[in-house]
């Protein structure tokens, strides 16, 4: 499929009523939940591109969007990485809705470390849960925390990733969202297919083909670095270098 193809997707999905069955999944209202108009999105790629291995970073309600996406489907495996579950158990108390659905929700635990990227916030231990589960054809990352920084996400799911896998990023307009973008751009081959200020709060849909191991980067080395230095020194940190 090529990006005009996929492109072509997003449009129809984005184009298509609001869905009664994906709002009754997000109910009551939540503000840390993800919004209607990027869970209809996820919900209709899944639906149309098919995969059968699904990786998400932050769990809760969107895991039952993915869940029930899978369902309609033929379904598929979930895994979702969550650094603080118990926010996401209720949500996935109501996993037995979708039985074809081989749902997966992995506790691991933010750390900073040093690695050829320099210092990020990575997920602790989940090498293992997503070499056994992938490859993923799609991945949907809404974490860590905005001001810990998703440069880590693809970074280590990478490796695991199918050919072309589509990636699905939330709150994409945010600047530590665009640095995040910026660095997976130099260290993988990544490419932007769809942008959007006003689906939800933000949302980004990109391309990464042939995945592998990712690429040093000078630029981005220092970047995270400077990250992390903002973050000692000021315990909000507001600037990036990228």
């Amino acid at each position: 499929m090529s990006n005009a193809d996929l492109r072509s997707i997003i449009d129809n999905v984005l184009t298509c009523p609001q869905r009664a069955d994906i709002a009754a999944l997000l109910a009551p209202p939540d503000a840390w939940a993800v919004s209607l108009e990027t869970a209809q999105l996820l919900a209709g790629l899944i639906e149309r591109l098919g995969p059968q291995s699904v990786l998400e970073f932050g769990a809760g309600r969107s895991s039952l969007v993915l869940a029930s996406a899978l369902q309609t489907g033929s379904g598929g495996r979930l895994t979702s990485i969550e650094h603080q579950p118990a926010y996401a158990q209720q949500s996935w108390r109501k996993m037995t809705r979708f039985p074809a659905v081989d749902a997966n929700l992995v506790h691991a635990g933010l750390d900073v470390r040093f690695s050829k990227h320099g210092l990020l916030h990575e997920y602790v231990g989940i090498e293992t849960a997503l070499r056994s589960r992938g490859p993923f054809g799609f991945v949907f990352i809404d974490a860590p925390p905005g001001e810990r920084g998703r440069d880590a996400t693809l970074l280590q799911a990478a490796p695991f990733l199918t050919a072309s896998a589509v990636v699905v990023l939330d709150d994409a307009t945010r600047p530590r969202e665009r640095t995040a973008m910026r660095r997976w751009a130099r260290a993988l081959n990544v490419e932007p297919v769809f942008e959007s200020e006003t689906v939800g709060r933000g949302v980004a849909v990109l391309r990464v083909r042939h995945a592998a191991s990712a690429t040093f980067s000078l630029r981005t080395f220092i970047g995270t670095i400077h990250d992390r230095i903002v973050e000692r020194r000021f315990r909000q940190p507001s600037d990036t270098v990228d």
